[in-house]
């Protein structure tokens, strides 16, 4: 379990080191203390706050504790956000004025409410006036793993669920207490469990839709590998499409990127070369074609024009420096030499992509 506070640091250091805290801890925020803008001394008093912080296995459970403040998500922070996520707060002591989509919530002990990091929202947390404190559990939830769960997963935030009251908002409640204080006795079954758990209770709380009844682990993993899926082939040229990354992008470990993957027609790594084929072969067949094979190849994060060949050939029975013209049968049809290299009398031969008429 991680833990963070304010309290090893000097007076004048505890608010400019809190602000770093909540950032690294949760996602990307900017907090504000009461007169601040009034003042201009945001960073010069002393603020005693904490942070505990340990994981399921896709979800992130948190206690913080803190003074009054403002805490917001912007525009600039959502800019900066590289994982989207769902937090769900559990107020414990004091209370927090919840704002998105034009929505507000008062949330008093026992309740909660949920918030969308991918789009702006503010957090007014309100000490309670004995211990000059508030405290609070977040639970923080990957969005992929909701959006098929929930019937309107952007209204069903800023809005107070009543954990006292009768239903399964108190579920929901008594599920995170309980979750949170016993997290350190998890095995990673139990772990793993309990995470499936929530996110299935969290949905029916927040809107579930019909599906939710049925909905079970083969389900629920089905959702998340799709959602990988978008986020592979939208970020094969530009990111980081490793195991790591991509699992740490979507809140689960890698073991559990490459579970999801078990009994489908291919593993991870798979899909993954898959999609980048893909890629190379539209590029072949589209009307208007330049560059070598080898920048190709690059483009589409082949180590190299062998590599390239080498999957081409397994997939399309040819090389790519074949594969412009495919007969009826859909085989391929070889180009000639000259053709397919653009070479120039008296020159080395470079393998090009030959344009269309």
């Amino acid at each position: 379990m991680r833990y963070w506070t304010t309290e090893d640091r000097p007076a004048g250091e505890q608010f400019s080191y809190w602000r770093e805290v909540i950032c690294e801890a949760f996602t990307p925020l900017a907090a504000e203390l009461p007169g601040a803008r009034r003042t201009g001394r945001a960073h010069a008093r002393e603020i005693r706050s904490w942070v505990r912080s340990s994981r399921l296995t896709a979800t992130n459970c948190a206690e913080v504790s803190s003074a009054t403040q403002l805490i917001t998500h912007g525009a600039a922070e959502v800019r900066r956000t590289v994982t989207d996520h769902v937090f769900v707060n559990l107020q414990i002591s004091g209370h927090c004025v919840g704002t998105q989509a034009g929505r507000r919530c008062v949330v008093e002990p026992g309740g909660f409410a949920l918030f969308d990091t991918t789009r702006e929202y503010g957090l007014e947390f309100v000490a309670d006036d004995r211990t000059e404190e508030w405290r609070c559990v977040s639970f923080r939830v990957p969005r992929a793993r909701l959006l098929p769960l929930v019937v309107d997963l952007d209204g069903a935030t800023a809005t107070t669920h009543d954990g006292a009251a009768p239903g399964m908002a108190r579920i929901v409640a008594s599920t995170m207490l309980s979750t949170w204080n016993g997290l350190d006795t998890l095995d990673p079954a139990g772990a793993d469990a309990a995470d499936t758990a929530f996110t299935t209770l969290l949905a029916a709380a927040a809107g579930g839709t019909d599906e939710l009844r049925d909905t079970g682990r083969a389900e629920l993993d089905a959702g998340m590998r799709a959602a990988v899926n978008r986020y592979l082939a939208a970020h094969l040229r530009t990111g980081d499409t490793s195991a790591g990354a991509v699992a740490s992008r979507f809140g689960i470990s890698v073991r559990k990127l490459h579970q999801l993957y078990e009994g489908t027609d291919r593993s991870f790594s798979r899909t993954v070369m898959a999609l980048r084929l893909d890629g190379c072969t539209r590029e072949l067949t589209a009307p208007a074609r330049t560059g070598t094979l080898t920048e190709l190849a690059a483009r589409w994060g082949f180590a190299d024009l062998s590599h390239l060949n080498r999957v081409f050939r397994a997939q399309h029975g040819c090389l790519p420096s074949e594969y412009v013209d495919r007969g009826p049968d859909g085989a391929c049809t070889p180009v000639p030499a000259a053709v397919r290299t653009g070479s120039i009398p008296g020159r080395g031969v470079t393998a090009t992509i030959a344009s269309r008429p």
